[in-house]
């Protein structure tokens, strides 16, 4: 008898935990011919059911395991496609762009509803953008910066939206689809506070990347002490960021390449500040998402950027990225004179305005 209970245990206990059994079913919408679900994690091989004539309904059953998000839509417009949770029954209209069932669904729908004005006015910016590409106007920075500041003002609507999500959510997975979207444009600082407060939704798998990062972004965090590298200056030898950082000044670390637009367009604000501040105690180190050691220097030389540079040429596989988990640029650390930062992602006047608060006028 014990032997046996032992076998049925070890059986029990030998079963996946991670089986994520549903049944997701809804009407056919008017026209359409075939319905697709596709999942979040493998966008390129969506499951499909052609529709027979006649046919009304629709229905997918499946094991989720741990790659719950997923999109249901249509051969007619996949950009109406309605974000599921894979659990449990779920049913769909796809015509109200509406998932429910279950409450991570309703979630969904409800933060979906939140946010769709915001997604209709990025995608009415791309449609008009597109008409004046094919209308034959130059797509010159002036031309397009009323369409930019429109779709930033999007995006931060939208960011707020999840960080209320999230904040309010801390034991649903859901903020996950919306944070693993929103990476970029998301505070650093309010990933690190969800992670250490054990959400729920930091633990998906669809954030297993962006957890391994945290400890990264960990060393960028205004309190934390600067996290020493080596890299080649311009006089192609090696030279450590404590050369020039907690030696007296404040400094500010700058994330940036040659190839990269939005560095370049940000470099002008960075020299200004250079310019007023370094007889004041301020110093500037660049480090150089860079390959080339022609476009790097040459960069350097027309711009006239006449503070610190280091580079490995790597790219994005640097040292500075894989030391403080930047995956975006232009980046930047401001640091204090004793190699405490004290501020990260510094641009345009909320630099000035850090600096002018520092050294005044």
């Amino acid at each position: 008898m014990k032997k046996a209970l032992f076998t049925l245990l070890a059986g029990i206990l030998a079963m996946p935990v991670c089986a994520q059994s549903y049944n997701l079913s809804g009407n056919v919408p008017e026209g359409a011919t075939v319905v697709y679900l596709r999942n979040v994690s493998h966008p390129n091989t969506p499951d499909s059911i052609v529709v027979a004539a006649g046919q009304k309904t629709f229905c997918f059953k499946g094991e989720a395991k741990d790659l719950p998000f997923a999109h249901i839509f249509t051969n007619r417009k996949t950009i109406d496609s309605v974000p599921v949770f894979l659990s449990g029954d779920v049913r769909v209209d796809i015509d109200a762009k509406k998932a429910c069932g279950t409450p991570e669904n309703c979630l969904l729908t409800k933060t979906e509803a939140k946010m769709a004005a915001n997604k209709d006015e990025v995608a009415s910016i791309e449609t008009e953008v597109e008409e004046l590409q094919n209308s034959g106007v130059i797509l010159s920075r002036e031309v397009l910066q009323p369409y930019i500041e429109r779709y930033e003002a999007a995006q931060s609507r939208n960011v707020e939206i999840v960080k209320q999500l999230a904040d309010s959510n801390l034991n649903s997975p859901v903020p996950a689809y919306y944070i693993a979207d929103l990476i970029n444009d998301l505070d650093r600082a309010d990933i690190i506070r969800w992670a250490d407060a054990g959400a729920e939704f930091m633990k998906a798998a669809n954030m297993k990347g962006i957890a391994s990062m945290i400890d990264m972004w960990r060393r960028g965090t205004p309190g934390a002490k600067f996290t020493d590298i080596e890299e080649n200056g311009l006089d192609g030898k090696p030279h450590k960021l404590s050369e020039y950082v907690g030696t007296g000044n404040y400094v500010l670390i700058d994330f940036w390449a040659s190839w990269c637009g939005p560095c370049m367009r940000e470099l002008p604000n960075v020299k200004a500040a250079y310019e007023k501040y370094h007889a004041k105690g301020f110093d500037i180190v660049g480090l150089s998402f860079d390959q080339d050691d022609k476009a790097w220097r040459g960069a350097i030389d027309r711009v006239g950027m006449p503070w610190h540079h280091m580079s490995d040429l790597k790219g994005w596989q640097t040292l500075a990225a894989e030391t403080y988990g930047i995956n975006a640029i232009p980046a930047t650390l401001l640091v204090s004179p004793d190699g405490t930062i004290i501020a990260n992602g510094l641009r345009g006047e909320a630099l000035q305005a850090k600096l002018k608060e520092i050294f005044g006028e």
